[in-house]
């Protein structure tokens, strides 16, 4: 089982096991909302094609979260107190603007703003996601799991 701060020591190029299935860390992004720090891997795995984000929460009792899906929205979300997707009611848990750096396997590292809106129903989080003040929004969808199902590899 591995604990937070073995995940939020992440970098890339770190190998990770996620309920079972390898992955390589491609990015580590750091976000501080007025102190208060979260992180997140990108992670990719070349066997099977896939890539999910791991978000490592603030606080040490907090679900790890690992988001597999995300899109585009034509629109920009309100940051209401509940929303619809997928048949589900989901309550915000956080709203905020926070800034990131970023580590990368690949190219130089990014800074920058995010603004978001987390929401959640048992298991599910889906978070809504706009970078630099862009028009652009991007909703994740993504699971609670237990850090005991992330296996640090190397």
């Amino acid at each position: 089982m591995a604990t937070w701060d073995e995940l939020s020591a992440l970098r890339p190029g770190a190998a990770v096991r996620v309920r079972g299935e390898e992955f390589l860390i491609e990015r580590t992004i750091c976000f501080d909302q007025d102190g208060c720090e979260w992180f997140e891997h990108r992670l990719s795995s070349d066997a099977s094609g896939r890539s999910l984000w791991l978000e490592i929460p603030a606080g040490r009792d907090d679900p790890v979260v690992a988001y597999d899906s995300s899109a585009v929205l034509a629109f920009e979300p309100d940051g209401g107190p509940e929303i619809e997707h997928g048949g589900e009611r989901l309550s915000l848990v956080m709203s905020g603007r926070a800034v990131y750096r970023s580590v990368e396997r690949a190219s130089a590292p990014k800074r920058g703003e995010l603004v978001y809106h987390e929401y959640a129903k048992g298991d599910l989080h889906v978070t809504y996601e706009c970078r630099n003040d862009e028009a652009l929004w991007e909703v994740s969808e993504g699971r609670a799991i237990d850090a005991a199902g992330v296996e640090i590899l190397g």
